[in-house]
């Protein structure tokens, strides 16, 4: 018999405040400015892109940029009376047909983009390639470890389950799947 319902974008935002909780790295992090949505990719796709940051400041937070002469500004999201400073999107299906370990490898590196002020920007990680630095291994050997060791405890969550299932599996197990899904946001021109 099957599940009433599961809305996987709130379970994603307990595992993230697990992960938060958890890690040293984040634990300057405010669960209550990061919202998790999802998006949406075919599984059949050629691309290889299971989740993405969005910041919603410019450059150490700012909340205007100038571009070709023009003023920027993020506009601000609040939701349950806090103003988002990030947007963690998930993609159906393909984050969701990775196994429980990838899945959680994913979730390190979409909160290891999060600058360390959490002020609303990226981490920078180069001059040029800001995002990941020299190259993406190099990128991912910063967390990787904090992702196995989360990992190993994480097992015995309640929640493992869940990370053990891919989409076919979720849209078996429950009659109706549900999650947030949030456009991405575009900076709006002020002058």
């Amino acid at each position: 018999m099957k599940k009433d319902i599961i809305n996987l974008t709130e379970i994603l935002s307990l595992i993230t405040e697990e992960i938060i909780k958890s890690t040293d790295e984040f634990k300057g992090y405010d669960c209550n400015q990061i919202l998790i949505s999802a998006a949406s990719n075919r599984a059949g796709s050629r691309g290889v892109t299971y989740g993405k940051l969005q910041p919603l400041k410019f450059e150490n937070g700012n909340s205007l940029i100038k571009h070709k002469g023009r003023l920027y500004a993020m506009p601000k999201l609040i939701y349950n009376n806090h103003e988002i400073k990030y947007i963690i999107y998930y993609y159906f299906p393909k984050f969701f047909d990775l196994p429980a370990k990838e899945k959680i490898n994913v979730m390190f590196h979409e909160l290891y983009h999060i600058s360390p002020d959490f002020n609303g920007d990226i981490r920078r990680m180069g001059k040029f390639k800001k995002a990941h630095g020299h190259s993406k291994k190099f990128f991912e050997d910063q967390y990787i470890y904090m992702a196995d060791s989360f990992y190993q405890k994480f097992q015995s969550s309640i929640y493992n389950n869940f990370l053990e299932m891919t989409s076919e599996d979720l849209l078996k197990v429950y009659k109706k799947v549900t999650y947030t899904k949030i456009r991405t946001i575009k900076p709006i021109l002020v002058k």
